[in-house]
């Protein structure tokens, strides 16, 4: 029986669903697979028995960030209990599960990071962090990648290229990230009125404020637009955007959404809108075609390359003239809404089902 470490969080009610979901297919094909999770916090070993194979739970030491000396010497024992022949780490504790375990095995285990991120895109939303602080956190990350990890995951091919330019690395792995899916039935919205909704963080890289300054540059040149933007999530330009459309009556927001209201909040839409200056895959574009709600995407977003305009979506490019001039085309063209809508759906089950992600990881894992 081949053991494989995974670090995440066992959940499935979240994006952490992708690792729940591989560890059940390891372990459905005979595998041992020995999870350490951050969140939820296992205060004692649990064992999933799946058919011929098991899921052993753990977490780490306590409750906090798997970050000191004893939470080290931790996954050293469980390390050398296990003798794993491949190590996935995601976010938390990636470092200490990937690291030890190259120096414990002389470099023999197969070792898989994750470039959820890309590196312009930090560099957007961190424009307040000292130059010195982002530098020294970069160089440990380059140090990290370089000598502890065999390959670099990466969401989408724009991922991959970023990763490669930045570090200098061919150890570049596509596969895309999948979503569950939740989709049970869509019900009919009304047509009155067209309903461009936007959901993810408030942040400089997504491309909100650019949004709302061309939607308020269309609808004042266009007084008969049907269209309505819905804006939902929470982030550090909260702020700037409750103040730029304080007297607006076409321009609702909602908060931050609690997981279980995504759906809904995407459903009671016509389009999902966006506009992100830079960005790795973008999950709640996967969230919306899984929902049977086509997208209106920016061309610099890594999903972007996996869809085709005019079919499950309307590409544009990540500024206000490009937007001014999505929204005249998303009037014009809207009876095309509902074929694009079930094209998005047919699209998610074709690349981003949690199926398609778990075997095609499975083959590099268990090589």
């Amino acid at each position: 029986m081949k053991t494989i470490f995974i670090a995440h969080n066992y959940n499935e009610n979240s994006f952490a669903v992708i690792s729940f979901s591989l560890a059940h297919y390891l372990a459905d094909l005979g595998n041992r697979v020995v999870f350490i999770s951050y969140r939820p916090f296992f205060a004692e070993k649990e064992i999933v028995l799946k058919g011929r194979g098991e899921i052993i739970i753990y977490s780490w030491p306590s409750e906090k960030r798997p970050t000191s000396i004893k939470d080290a010497l931790w996954f050293t024992k469980l390390y050398l209990k296990y003798k794993p022949i491949s190590v996935i780490g995601h976010f938390v504790g990636a470092n200490i599960t990937i690291g030890m375990s190259k120096i414990l095995s002389l470099n023999k285990v197969r070792t898989f990071g994750y470039y959820h991120t890309l590196r312009e895109q930090i560099n957007l939303d961190s424009q307040k962090t000292r130059f010195l602080k982002k530098e020294i956190l970069f160089l440990r990350k380059k140090i990290f990648y370089k000598m502890f990890c065999d390959f670099i995951v990466c969401p989408s091919q724009l991922a991959r290229e970023d990763f490669e330019k930045n570090y200098n690395s061919k150890k570049g792995l596509v596969i895309l990230n999948p979503m569950k899916d939740r989709f049970v039935s869509k019900k009919k919205i009304e047509r009155d009125v067209i309903v461009v909704s936007y959901l993810g963080r408030l942040a400089v890289s997504k491309g909100i404020i650019e949004l709302i300054e061309a939607f308020r540059t269309y609808k004042n040149k266009n007084k008969t637009s049907k269209i309505i933007l819905n804006i939902a999530g929470s982030g550090n330009c909260e702020s700037k955007i409750k103040r730029l459309i304080e007297n607006a009556s076409d321009i609702f927001y909602f908060g931050g959404l609690q997981y279980d209201e995504i759906d809904r909040y995407l459903q009671n839409s016509h389009f999902t809108i966006i506009p992100s200056k830079v960005d790795a895959l973008n999950m709640v574009g996967i969230e919306s075609i899984m929902n049977k709600v086509p997208l209106l995407i920016s061309n610099t977003t890594g999903l972007a390359e996996y869809l085709e305009d005019n079919k499950e979506c309307f590409k544009f490019d990540s500024n206000i003239d490009s937007m001014i001039l999505l929204f005249k085309r998303l009037e014009d063209h809207f009876d095309k809404q509902s074929q694009m809508a079930a094209n998005a759906r047919n699209t998610f089950l074709e690349k981003f089902s949690l199926e398609e992600y778990c075997k095609n990881f499975s083959k590099k894992i268990l090589k």
